[in-house]
C-alpha cells in the first residue's frame, strides 16, 4: 500500500471509528478520546522539539529529525480521530447542559464555554498545528523568527486545547499552569518515543544530548505538577478541590502512584546517571516506562470526569489506545522507512 492510500486509509478509519463510539455511548466516546490523544501527544509533542532545534541547531536535532518528522506525519490521524467527536459533545461536556441545569459557576463561563467557539477554536488549532508541521516537514519553516513564532503559536494552541478538551470536562475547575503541564507532558513523550525506537542508532553523543534535555523537559513537567497542586491546596477551594478527590478515589488513587513512578520517577532516576545516559539499553528502558506512565497519566486526568467504573475504563482503555496505535504504528513506520530511503538516495545519488 502507498503511503497516501495508508495515510487517507488511517483517516476514514479512524473518523468512522470516532463516530461509532459516539452511538455507543459516553463511556465508549470519553476512553476513545483518552486513547487517541495518548498517542496524538507524539506529533504534538515533536512540533516544538523541531521548531526549538530549528532555533539551536546541533547535532542532536540533526539525528533524530528523521525520526520527529515520521512521528509528525501521524498528525493528521489525530485530526481525523478528533473531529467527529465535534459532533457529540452533549456526550461529553457537561457544559452542553441548558443553563438552568448549570451552576453558577459554570453558567459565568458560557461565553467562552458554548459549542460554536469551541468547534471554532477546535478547528483553528488543528489548522495550525497542520500548517506547522506542512512547514517544518518541507523545510520551509526557514529563519529563527518563524521557528520562535511557531514555538509561541504552538503553546498558545496547546494551552488552550488544555482547557477546552482536558479542563472543561469538569467546567468548575481551572487551572493557570494546566496547557504548561500537559504541553510538557506531550514533549517529554515524544521525546522517549524518538529514544526508544532509535537510541541504538544514534552518536553517543546525540544520544547523551537528547537525553539530557528529555531530563529537562520531565523536571519542567514536575515542576507544574506540584505548582497546580500547591495552589489548589493552600486555595482549598471546594470546586478546584473536587478536581484531586476524583482523581484519588476508588482504582485511580493507585493509578496516580503507578504512572508517577513510570511516566517521572524511573525516567529520572536513570538520566541522573552519567553512565546510563551512555547506554542505549538504560535509555530504551526509562523510554518505555515514561511511554507506559504516558497512557495511564492521559487517562487519569481524562477519565475521572465520567461516572463510569474505573477499573472497566482502564481496561477499555487500553483496548482502544492498542487498536489506535496500531495504526498509528504502521504510518509512523511507513514515514520512517521513506525518510531513510530518500536520506540514503541523497547520500548516495
Amino acid at each position: 500500500m502507498k503511503p497516501d492510500r495508508l495515510l487517507l486509509g488511517g483517516i476514514a478509519l479512524l473518523a468512522l471509528a470516532a463516530a461509532a463510539t459516539l452511538l455507543v455511548g459516553q463511556l465508549a466516546a470519553s476512553t476513545w478520546l483518552a486513547a487517541v490523544l495518548v498517542w496524538g501527544s507524539l506529533p504534538l509533542g515533536a512540533l516544538p522539539i523541531l521548531m526549538v532545534h530549528g532555533l539551536t541547531g546541533g547535532r542532536w536535532g540533526e539525528q533524530g529529525r528523521p525520526l520527529l518528522l515520521a512521528v509528525l506525519a501521524t498528525l493528521p490521524l489525530l485530526v481525523a480521530a478528533l473531529l467527529p467527536l465535534l459532533l457529540g459533545l452533549p456526550a461529553l461536556f457537561a457544559w452542553t447542559l441548558p443553563a438552568e441545569e448549570l451552576s453558577h459557576l459554570v453558567r459565568n463561563k458560557l461565553a467562552y464555554l458554548n459549542p460554536t467557539f469551541f468547534i471554532l477554536r477546535t478547528l483553528a488549532y488543528c489548522a495550525l498545528w497542520l500548517w506547522l508541521a506542512y512547514l517544518l516537514s518541507a523545510r520551509r519553516a526557514r529563519g529563527e523568527g518563524m521557528h520562535a513564532g511557531g514555538l509561541v503559536l504552538w503553546l498558545l494552541a496547546v494551552t488552550f486545547f488544555s482547557f477546552d478538551w482536558f479542563m472543561s470536562l469538569e467546567p468548575e475547575f481551572y487551572s493557570d499552569v494546566y496547557g504548561l503541564m500537559l504541553g510538557a507532558n506531550m514533549v517529554a513523550a515524544a521525546f522517549a518515543w524518538i529514544l526508544l525506537l532509535g537510541a541504538r542508532e544514534m552518536e553517543a553523543a546525540a544520544r547523551r544530548d537528547i537525553a539530557n534535555i528529555w531530563l529537562g523537559v520531565l523536571l519542567s513537567w514536575v515542576l507544574f505538577a506540584y505548582s497546580q497542586y500547591i495552589v489548589v491546596w493552600s486555595a482549598n477551594l471546594p470546586d478546584e478541590i473536587l478536581w484531586y478527590i476524583h482523581r484519588s478515589a476508588g482504582v485511580w488513587r493507585p493509578v496516580s502512584v503507578v504512572s508517577f513512578g513510570l511516566f517521572f520517577l524511573l525516567p529520572f532516576l536513570i538520566l541522573l546517571s552519567g553512565h546510563a545516559k551512555g547506554r542505549p539499553g538504560w535509555l530504551m528502558l526509562a523510554a518505555a516506562s515514561c511511554l507506559l506512565g504516558h497512557v495511564l497519566q492521559i487517562g487519569w486526568l481524562l477519565l475521572p470526569a465520567f461516572d463510569h467504573d474505573g477499573l472497566w475504563q482502564l481496561l477499555l482503555l487500553c483496548l482502544l489506545t492498542a487498536l489506535s496505535g496500531a495504526l498509528f504504528f504502521a504510518l509512523y513506520r511507513r514515514r520512517h522507512r521513506d525518510q531513510g530511503r530518500a536520506a540514503r538516495e541523497v547520500r548516495y545519488g
